[in-house]
C-alpha cells in the first residue's frame, strides 16, 4: 500500500484497532474482541495530542481526560495534591544535551572545554526540584539507568556531573570566550519548554547566550531523526531523551556512529571501537567495548546528561483500579506507557 497507505491503515496485533486519526490531533481505537489475552474492558480509546500542560491538567480535573503523560514543572505539585488523582513516578531515561555541528572547526562547541562549561553551568539539583518536585535523579550517563550494558551515572561507574559556574567561566576564557558567546538555538524536547528556559537561564549565567526554538513534536522528532543534518549551522544545542530498548549499544548505534542517519557524533575513536564490537562474537568483549564507548562519549562531553526523567502520568477518578494494571509497565525497561491496555476500565 506504500507509505501513505500504511499511515491510513497501519497493521497491528494489539487489543485495539485503529478507527481514525487526525495527524497531531487525535487517534481513535476500538476494542478487538478476539484479542488473545482477553477481550478489552474498554470499548473505545481516544488519544489526543495536547501540547499545553495546563490543558492536560484541566482535562483531568473536569473528567474530559482519564490519563495524561508528562506532568511536570509547576503542574506536578497540583497533581500530587489532588486527592482525586493517582500518579506514578514512571522513570524512563536521562535527559541529555547534544551539539549538532560540534565537529566543524568554527563551532564554539568544537572545543571540549566549551562543552564541559555547558555541563558545569547546569544546576541539576535545582532543576530537578523545579521540574519534578525533586523526583528526578541527576545522572552522569546519557543512557537509561538499568540497562545491563550501560554505565551507571550515580558515581558507581561515572560521576554525577558537578555544578560549578565559576569553573565554567574559567574554561570559556581558556577556550577564547572570556565574555562568553552567543549561539543560534536551544531546541528543547516538546513540550518541556519551561525546562528549556531554566537550562538557558543557567547557561546565560556563565555567558552562553541563546534563544529557544519551540517546535511541535512531529517536527522535532523528524529533525532528531536526521541527526546533525537536521540542524543547519553549527551553533545549536538540542535537548533530547530516548528510552530505547536494546541496550546501550542501540543508543550508540543510532546517535553516535558515523553511518547512522540519526548520528550526532562522528569520532574516529568511537568508530574503531564500534567496528570491533560489531565484528566480535565474544559477549564479554562486546560489553566491554560498549562501555568503553560510553565513557568516551561522556568524558569528552559529546553528550551532556542532565537527570533521569520521571515521565509522570496522572490517572483520573473514572479509571477503575484493576490489580496493578494502572501501575504496570512494559517488561522492557523504561518504556514510558502503562499496560495492559485491555484491562483498563473506565466507569461512566
Amino acid at each position: 500500500m506504500g507509505k501513505d497507505g500504511f499511515k491510513s491503515r497501519p497493521i497491528g496485533a494489539g487489543p485495539f484497532k485503529l478507527v481514525s486519526q487526525e495527524a497531531g490531533v487525535q487517534m481513535v481505537f476500538e476494542a478487538w474482541e478476539e484479542y488473545w489475552r482477553r477481550p478489552p474492558a474498554t470499548k473505545t480509546i481516544m488519544v489526543r495530542g495536547i501540547r499545553d500542560l495546563a490543558a492536560r491538567m484541566a482535562g483531568l480535573q473536569t473528567g474530559e481526560l482519564d490519563l495524561t503523560y508528562g506532568m511536570t514543572g509547576k503542574l506536578l505539585s497540583r497533581v500530587m495534591a489532588d486527592p482525586k488523582l493517582r500518579w506514578n513516578r514512571n522513570f524512563t531515561s536521562p535527559w541529555w544535551l547534544v551539539f549538532p555541528g560540534y565537529n566543524e572547526a568554527d563551532s564554539p562547541f568544537h572545543d571540549k572545554r566549551v562543552r564541559q562549561a555547558v555541563s558545569l553551568a547546569i544546576n541539576r539539583q535545582f532543576l530537578a526540584r523545579q521540574e519534578t518536585q525533586g523526583i528526578g535523579i541527576p545522572w552522569g550517563n546519557w543512557i537509561s539507568t538499568e540497562i545491563r550494558d550501560a554505565l551507571r551515572g550515580d558515581g558507581k561507574d561515572l560521576p554525577v556531573p558537578e555544578y560549578d559556574p565559576e569553573k565554567a567561566k574559567q574554561l570559556l576564557a581558556q577556550a577564547g570566550f572570556p565574555n562568553g558567546f552567543d549561539f543560534e538555538w536551544y531546541v528543547p524536547f516538546p513540550p518541556y519548554f519551561d525546562m528549556g528556559e531554566r537550562i538557558l537561564t543557567d547557561l546565560r549565567a556563565v555567558g552562553i547566550r541563546s534563544k529557544m526554538q519551540t517546535l511541535e513534536g512531529p517536527v522535532f522528532r523528524a529533525q532528531v531523526a536526521q541527526g546533525r543534518k537536521g540542524y543547519p549551522g553549527n551553533r545549536t544545542v538540542v535537548q533530547n531523551i530516548d528510552p530505547r530498548p536494546g541496550g546501550a549499544k542501540a543508543n550508540i548505534g543510532v546517535y553516535a556512529v558515523c553511518g547512522s542517519p540519526s548520528s550526532f557524533v562522528c569520532e574516529p575513536r568511537v568508530e574503531e571501537l564500534w567496528a570491533k564490537h560489531q565484528a566480535s562474537l565474544d559477549l564479554a568483549e562486546r560489553e566491554r567495548l560498549v562501555k568503553e564507548i560510553q565513557r568516551i562519549l561522556i568524558e569528552e562531553y559529546y553528550f551532556v546528561p542532565v537527570y533521569v526523567n520521571p515521565f509522570v502520568h496522572a490517572v483520573g477518578p473514572k479509571v477503575l483500579p484493576e490489580g496493578d494494571g494502572v501501575q504496570h509497565y512494559w517488561d522492557t525497561l523504561h518504556a514510558p506507557y502503562p499496560w495492559p491496555w485491555e484491562s483498563w476500565e473506565v466507569k461512566g
